[in-house]
Formats: structure tokens, C-alpha cells, sequence
């Protein structure tokens, strides 16, 4: 397997971030493969044993080698229904995507006037656009191409060409009933950006052609022309340039391995531009071009005569050359990186932007070489299980030994969010799958001051099994753990801190209600007087909610101000807002019935219960089932079958608890 090691790992510019260069290629292969590293079964057909060394012999060799290698994963069941794939069977070869929706005669149209017909509802649903709508442009799908609506039946009127659609003709039309389809606009919309974001990962495996790049090529072949013309040097370098500018020919070069870091300010170029060649009036003939990058022309030379060496050995396939190879070239990289690292990138708007140092990239590096997420799960699990046994045993020493577990989990907790925090430059709170980290952190922090004046192991259990449950579902989901920039919206350093910490942080004391609410109501099965433990279960989920309200109403009516800054108004109704505001009142009302006496523990418990409801719906239901609001930043997609079964798991609960209470006529 071809690595080049931690001290020589390189800076890659992927998506507004520099990288090294092992994750970088581990989110590119995620992004297509759903795997940052390559499944033992499938190494014979990478050819490859990492995924840097496959990004690296993707770059040279262009995508053609890996045609028929299963690459590409796709779970929707609907997706795959419609392309015709087989629904067992999770990757696919770039062939057989391609054959499905560009050339096969019935799968390639059924997929396309699926994209269409979600285009045309889009605009359709529009304020008056049912009353207006007649003709429309496929944007989206294929700018160019126009669609008339007349009497249910949608006609393609034009067509751009060189356009992909094999099947898909002029005059092509199937029919189409607005109204009715409707009321499927979120199903259209689910599988429509599944297609979309399938389609985008063909189009950037399909332009990748190795180091022999198109745009190169026909400047070779448009040079060789004009010279053949006997024309001066100077017509030459004037048509040269006009036709084919040279920043153009780098630019795209490659979308891999943007590792150059170019003098025209935020621009990283790709390793192929090394092989772009200018024309030199002095010889009349093509040269190798000039240091184009921030390194010194010795660096810049030392760089391109590795990656010349790199090219050689991978097209003669010989696996040792090839490792000396990549270690020269990860090697100069990572030298001539040094004289960037800690400076000043860009500033704008009173921000400043740094190269992230080499310590930072080793930290990075590292972040992504064990699956801390796991080790972490596997802590909480053994906590959870000796404070089990502590809690049946009642052994002091075994009290403290588990609380000690709890406290060593609830440290390298601590650690995994402050390494991401010192990675990003921010807090970890700005996707899903840094809230379902930092939410169980929240709740073992409430655990852990509850139990330090009530003296409840009760309350450590039920937190480490809150936090191995959030946790798990991070790596039976698969949520993106990449460290990504913050998004536009959250871009503001001081709000996502307070407001977005608050607001989310409640969602961990909330949860640790509903778990001792979930033990209180399990007791009350065999008891009807209230106990001792009761009482102290009863009196943590009290506090647990009013802490979870302390975060949560500030943070609400705080980010109220941040979107009056932001968008200009304090307050619009949005999904996100609302259900905040619908939480915030489910809980009041329960303390308030709690307070007066109008309910008891018991009462108090299923208030704790059916809160959660709430907020699971603000937290997951708004971002994931919903999917609209200008809380855009969080919005995804999967798992809603698993999330009503927990709803309707949890009112079957309630509603079983209610029952046995009243036939009971118990005093809690």
C-alpha cells in the first residue's frame, strides 16, 4: 500500500479548506464511494491500496481504468427502483449509471421526466405560477433545454446539443396532473436531489482525463497549426494566448489535487497544471511553462520533476518506483508548503484567513487515521455497563470506579470537541452531525453536576445511555463527519457561539429528562407509593428541565436578534422558530401544571416525555422532514422511517402508562 506518511503529507485546498493530503482523498472517495478507505474486496479493483493512492493514479491515468469498478454507492431504494439497478446490491459501476440513465430506452427517459416533472412542480407551486406557467426552462437538468405545459401533457420544445439524454428527442411529452402530483412534491423533491447529487459525482468522474488533459491538447495541436503556417512568432504568441490564456489551460487541468498554490490570490492549482507548456518566441517552439505558484522556482522545479517521475512510474505500474516516487513528491510538496504555513491568506470584511500551520495539519491528519467515534461509543458502552452494576451492588468502590469510567469518557469527550473546535477555528455546532456530537457532551455535563449534590447513579446511566444511543446512530447513519467550513449563514463567530450553543445544549438536558422520566414511569409500574429513588428521580428530571429551559429560551429569543442583524426581521414564523416556540410553551405548561399542584411526579414525567416529542421534531423533524425555512444550513435527507417508529413507539408508552395510572389510581 502506497502511503506518504504523516511527515509528509501535503496541503490540498478542498472546499474552502486546506487539507492533508490523506484526508483530503478519504472525503473525495466518501463523497462517491460512502467509504473514506477502499473495502478489502474491492482493492483489486481500485488498484489501488489507499485512497490517496487511488486519487494520485486517478489524477494520471484519467477515470477510464476505473469505468467498470463499483464506485459509486447508492442506498435509495427509490433511486435505484427507478434507474432499473439492482435493489440488493449498494455500488455500481460508472458503466452501468451511465448506460441507466443516458442510454438505456426505458430507464434513461423514466429518470428524466422524473427530474422534469419535479422542475416544472417547483415552478408550478410558485405564487401564480399555475395561472402563468406555460413554458419553462430545465435550469437544473439541461439549461437550454424548454418545456411547454398544455393540457396535462408536457411537451420538450428544444434541446441544447451534446446533451447526454440518448432517448430524449424534440417532441418528446408525457403527461403530468399538477394537482395531484402535489401532494408527492416532497417525495419528488427527496429522490430529485438524490439523481442530482448522483449525476454531479458521474460529471466529475467523467472529466477527469489523466495528465494528458483536453484543453492542453488542443493548444499542442492549435500551436503545431499555426506554426505550419509560417507565421511570426509574435502572430503565434498573440493567438496562442488569445485563444487559449494560459490561466485557463491551469485551471483546468484537474479538478484533483489542488496543491499549487497560484499567485492570482485564493487560487490553488492542480498538480497537472505542471504539465501545461508556454510558447517561446526566442526557440519557436512550446517550453515547459514558469513558476506559476507562491514557492520559489527551485521548489516549483524540484515539485514538477517528482511529479514527472510519479507519472513514469505509475504508467509503467511498478509498485516500488512508485512508492519512491510518491515519497519524493509528497516530500517536496510538504517542504515548499513550510514557507506558507501560519501566514496570511486573505482578508476581507475585517476578517483575516491563515495557511493553517504544519501542526495543524499533523492534528487533522490524525483526527482522520482512528475511528474516534467508536472508541468513544465503546467507552460509554463499558460506563453504562458498570454503572449498572455498581447501581444493583451498591458497592462504594465500584461507585467510584464507575463514576471514574464516566469521568475518562466524558474527558476524551471533551477532547474530540475541543480537537475540532482548534481545527475549524469555531465551535463544532454548525451541521447535524457536529449537534448529535456535542448534544450527548451536554448531557453527561448535566448528569455529572445532578449527581455531585443528589448522590444518583441513576442519573450517569441514564446520560451514558443517551450519549451511546446519539452516538451509534452518527455511525449507523453515516452522517458527513468531514471538517467543513461554516456556512454562510452561520458565519458569525460570536452568535453561532451563544446562540446556537444554548439553543442546542438544551436539547442534551432534555433528553436526560426523558430517559429519568422513562425510569420513574418504569417504576411506577410496581410501585404505588412514591420511593426514595422516585422522589430523587423525580427531583433531577425537574432541574434537567428547568436548566434545558435556562438554555433554551435566551437562545431563542438571542437568535431572534442574530436574524434581525442577519436577515432583518426579529422573528417570521420559520418551521425552525416555530417549533422552538412549541417546545418552549410544552415544557412551560408542564412546569406550570407541575408547580400548581395540578400534576404530580408522575405527571411531570410524561410532560418530559412528550416534550422530547417536540423537540426531536425542532432538532431532527424540521431539518429532515420538513426541509424548508431559511434554517436551510442543516437541511438533509434518510431516516424517516426509523424516526416515526420512534414517535410511535414513544405514544404507545405514554399512552400504555396513562391507562395502567388511571386503572391503578395511584398517589404519584
Amino acid at each position: 500500500m502506497l502511503c506518504a506518511g504523516p511527515e509528509q503529507e501535503f496541503p490540498v485546498l478542498y472546499k474552502g479548506r486546506f487539507r492533508p493530503s490523506e484526508a483530503y482523498s478519504r472525503l473525495w472517495l466518501h463523497d462517491l464511494y460512502h467509504s473514506g478507505t477502499i473495502k478489502p474486496k474491492d482493492a483489486p479493483d481500485f488498484k489501488a491500496g489507499s485512497a490517496l493512492d487511488f486519487i494520485l493514479k486517478l489524477d494520471v491515468l484519467g477515470h477510464q481504468p476505473w469505468d467498470q469498478t463499483r464506485l459509486f454507492s447508492i442506498r435509495s431504494k427509490d433511486l435505484k427502483a427507478i434507474a432499473g439497478l439492482d435493489l440488493k446490491r449498494e455500488r455500481f459501476t460508472y458503466q452501468e449509471l451511465d448506460q441507466a440513465i443516458y442510454k438505456s430506452p426505458t430507464t434513461s427517459p423514466a429518470i428524466f421526466s422524473y427530474l422534469a416533472t419535479y422542475e416544472f412542480l417547483n415552478a408550478y407551486n410558485k405564487p401564480n405560477g399555475n395561472i402563468h406557467l406555460k413554458q419553462f426552462e430545465l435550469n437544473n437538468l439541461i439549461p437550454g433545454a424548454w418545456l411547454q405545459f398544455q393540457n396535462s401533457r408536457v411537451s420538450l420544445m428544444t434541446m441544447p446539443e451534446n446533451y447526454p439524454w440518448q432517448h430524449i428527442k424534440k417532441g418528446y411529452n408525457f403527461l403530468l396532473d399538477p394537482v395531484q402530483e402535489l401532494k408527492q412534491l416532497h417525495k419528488y423533491k427527496k429522490n430529485s436531489d438524490s439523481i442530482s447529487s448522483l449525476l454531479g459525482s458521474m460529471r466529475q468522474f467523467e472529466n477527469l482525463n489523466g495528465y494528458n488533459f483536453p484543453l492542453e491538447k488542443k493548444f499542442v495541436d492549435y500551436f503545431l497549426q499555426l506554426k505550419s503556417q509560417n507565421l511570426s512568432s509574435k502572430v503565434i504568441a498573440q493567438s496562442l494566448e488569445k485563444n487559449f490564456p494560459l490561466h485557463d489551460r491551469l485551471n483546468s487541468a484537474s479538478t484533483l489535487l489542488n496543491v499549487l498554490p497560484s499567485h492570482r490570490q485564493g487560487i490553488w492549482l492542480p498538480l497537472n497544471a505542471l504539465l501545461s507548456q508556454v510558447y517561446s518566441p526566442h526557440f519557436n517552439r512550446l517550453v515547459p511553462v514558469d513558476n506559476f505558484t507562491l514557492f520559489t522556482s527551485e521548489e516549483f522545479e524540484t515539485i514538477r520533476q517528482n511529479y514527472l517521475a510519479w507519472i513514469d512510474a505509475v504508467l509503467k505500474d511498478h509498485p516500488d518506483s512508485q512508492q519512491i516516487a510518491l515519497q519524493n513528491l509528497s516530500g517536496s510538496l510538504n517542504l515548499a508548503y513550510r514557507g506558507l504555513a501560519g501566514r496570511l491568506y486573505t482578508e476581507a470584511n475585517g476578517k483575516a484567513l491563515y495557511y493553517p500551520t504544519s501542526r495543524q495539519l499533523k492534528a487533522e491528519s490524525f483526527y482522520y487515521q482512528y475511528p474516534w467515534i467508536k472508541l468513544l461509543i465503546l467507552m460509554y458502552v463499558v460506563s453504562s455497563i458498570s454503572l449498572c452494576f455498581a447501581y444493583r451492588m451498591g458497592t462504594p468502590l465500584l461507585s467510584k470506579l464507575s463514576i471514574g469510567l464516566v469521568v475518562l469518557s466524558f474527558a476524551f469527550h471533551t477532547i474530540l470537541l475541543f480537537w475540532r473546535s482548534y481545527l475549524l477555528s469555531r465551535p463544532p455546532v454548525s451541521n447535524m452531525f457536529e449537534t448529535v456530537i456535542y448534544v450527548p457532551w451536554v448531557t453527561l455535563c448535566g448528569a455529572l453536576t445532578l449527581n455531585f449534590f443528589r448522590k444518583n447513579l441513576l442519573v450517569l446511566i441514564a446520560a451514558t445511555l443517551a450519549s451511546t444511543i446519539l452516538l451509534t446512530l452518527i455511525e449507523f447513519t453515516e452522517l458527513n463527519q468531514s471538517l467543513d467550513n461554516v456556512q454562510a449563514v452561520l458565519d458569525s463567530g460570536f452568535w453561532l457561539f451563544i446562540h446556537v450553543l444554548l439553543v442546542v445544549g438544551s436539547y442534551g438536558l432534555f433528553i436526560l429528562a426523558a430517559i429519568l422520566a422513562h425510569f420513574y414511569l418504569g417504576l411506577a409500574l410496581f410501585h404505588k407509593q412514591e420511593t426514595q429513588t422516585m422522589r430523587l428521580l423525580s427531583e433531577s428530571i425537574l432541574q434537567s428541565i428547568y436548566l434545558g429551559l435556562a438554555m433554551l429560551i435566551p437562545g431563542t429569543l438571542l437568535g431572534g436578534v442574530w436574524a434581525a442583524e442577519s436577515w432583518g426581521r426579529f422573528w417570521d414564523w420559520d418551521p425552525k422558530e416555530s417549533w422552538a416556540f412549541i417546545s418552549i410553551c410544552i415544557y412551560l405548561v408542564w412546569i406550570h401544571a407541575y408547580r400548581y399542584h395540578k400534576i404530580k411526579s408522575f405527571g411531570l414525567a410524561v410532560g418530559a416525555i412528550s416534550g422530547l416529542l417536540a423537540i426531536s421534531f425542532t432538532w431532527y423533524g424540521v431539518n429532515y422532514i420538513l426541509g424548508t425555512g431559511l434554517h436551510s444550513y442543516g437541511f438533509g435527507s434518510g431516516g424517516e422511517i426509523t424516526y416515526y417508529a420512534f414517535l410511535l413507539g414513544e405514544f404507545i408508552f405514554l399512552i400504555c402508562m396513562l391507562c395502567f395510572h388511571k386503572k391503578n389510581s395511584s398517589t404519584i
